[in-house]
C-alpha cells in the first residue's frame, strides 16, 4: 500500500508542476546575438546562465569513462560557452554595467591552452594527438651555409677599410717602431756573431763615390722634349694621310719622299 501511495503522491507532485507551469509565462531563450539585448539586468542573467553552463560542462568532462566522441563534443561545447561569455560581458559594457576581463582565470585554471586559443580541460586533456598538439616544438638545427657566411663578407672583413679613419695608424705607430728596433737590434746581434764584436752596422750602408759621378757616361740616348713633340707630330700626320688620303696617294708620297732622301 505504501508504494502504490508514494505512486499516486508522485503522479500529484506532477499533475501540480504541471498546472503551476501553464500559469506563469513562457521562459525567455537567451538572444543568439547579445546585439539584441538591451536591459542590464538580462545580460546579467544571461551570462550568470553560461557561467553555470560551463561549469556543469567541466565538472561532467572529466569524467575519463566517457567515450571519446562525447568528450570531444563537451570540450567544444565548453570552448563556445567561453566565446558567448566574452560576448555577453562585452555587451555588458556597452551598457553601462561592471567591467569584466576578457580572459578569465577561472576558465584557464584547469585548461591547458593551444597555441591557437584552444582550450582543453579535463578528460580532453589526453585525447589522442593532444599530447602531441600541446609539446614544445623542437628547435631546429639549423647549420649555416657556405653561401650564408658568404653574404656576410664585405670588403671590412678583409680589413681594407681599417685605415680610412685615421686611428689605427696612430695605434699601431709606438707597436710598429719597437717592432723595427727590435729586428735591427736582432739583425745587428746576427751580425756581430758572424763577424765578431768589431762589426760596425754603419759599414753595410753603401757610400757615395764623388770620384765615379762626374765619370758617369749614359749609354741611352734620352729624348729631349723638342724629340718628343716632332714624333708626336709626325704619328698625328700619319694617321689624318691614312684617314683623308687613298692608298695610292699615300704610295706616291712615300715615294717622292724617298727620292728627295
Amino acid at each position: 500500500m505504501a508504494r502504490n501511495e508514494e505512486k499516486a503522491q508522485s503522479m500529484l507532485n506532477r499533475w501540480m508542476q504541471m498546472k503551476l507551469e501553464e500559469t506563469l509565462p513562457p521562459k525567455k531563450k537567451r538572444p543568439f546575438l547579445v546585439s539584441e539585448c538591451e536591459n542590464l539586468q538580462e545580460a546579467e542573467k544571461w551570462r550568470m546562465q553560461i557561467i553555470k553552463e560551463i561549469g556543469a560542462k567541466v565538472y561532467k568532462i572529466q569524467n575519463a569513462s566517457l567515450p571519446e566522441p562525447i568528450i570531444r563534443d563537451l570540450n567544444d561545447e565548453i570552448n563556445k560557452l567561453i566565446r558567448e561569455k566574452a560576448h555577453w560581458q562585452r555587451r555588458i559594457r556597452e551598457l553601462g554595467g561592471a567591467f569584466y576581463p576578457s580572459k578569465s582565470k577561472d576558465d584557464d585554471d584547469n585548461a591547458i591552452i593551444a597555441p591557437g586559443g584552444y582550450r582543453y580541460f579535463g578528460a580532453a586533456q589526453n585525447l589522442p594527438g593532444v599530447k602531441e598538439l600541446l609539446a614544445p616544438p623542437v628547435p631546429k638545427n639549423n647549420k649555416r651555409t657556405r653561401y650564408d657566411m658568404y653574404r656576410g663578407i664585405d670588403a671590412d672583413y678583409y680589413g681594407y677599410r681599417d685605415e680610412d679613419d685615421g686611428l689605427l695608424l696612430q695605434v699601431e705607430a709606438p707597436a710598429e717602431q719597437a717592432a723595427r728596433e727590435k729586428s735591427i737590434l736582432q739583425w745587428n746581434q746576427r751580425q756581430k756573431q758572424k763577424f765578431g764584436e768589431d762589426f760596425d752596422p754603419e759599414s753595410t750602408i753603401p757610400q757615395k763615390r764623388p770620384d765615379l759621378e762626374d765619370n758617369l757616361v749614359s749609354l741611352v740616348q734620352i729624348p729631349t722634349r723638342e724629340d718628343m713633340e716632332q714624333l708626336l707630330l709626325e704619328k698625328r700626320k700619319r694617321e689624318l694621310l691614312k684617314k683623308y688620303v687613298s692608298d695610292d696617294l699615300q704610295a706616291e708620297m712615300q715615294r717622292n719622299e724617298t727620292l728627295k732622301m
